[in-house]
């Protein structure tokens, strides 16, 4: 198996990398030997989609939980509570 190929921004060295866990988003983090810098080479963005909130906000008006609709649908169970709140600050 060969090693990803991945290389400091601060610094630009591409020996000495270590993996060093993961983000919140289940990207790889990195860490330079060299320079002591801590990085993420290509971040996942946490931006949910016009239809997966909608689907979402049904689950909920269905009576599921947000516990259930987090799991469901692989995000925070906030992100229900969070959208249906917004959804009700605007009257719709």
């Amino acid at each position: 198996m060969e090693k990803e190929k991945v290389s400091c921004p601060k610094c630009g060295n591409s020996k000495n990398q270590a993996r060093k866990g993961f983000t919140v988003a289940k990207s790889q983090r990195w860490f330079c030997n060299e320079c002591k810098c801590k990085y993420t080479p290509n971040p996942k963005k946490w931006i949910f989609s016009d239809e997966e909130r909608r689907l979402a906000l049904r689950l909920l008006a269905l009576g599921n939980t947000g516990r259930g609709i987090g799991k469901a649908m692989e995000m925070s169970k906030a992100n229900a509570y969070r959208w249906a709140k917004e959804y009700a600050k605007k009257g719709l």
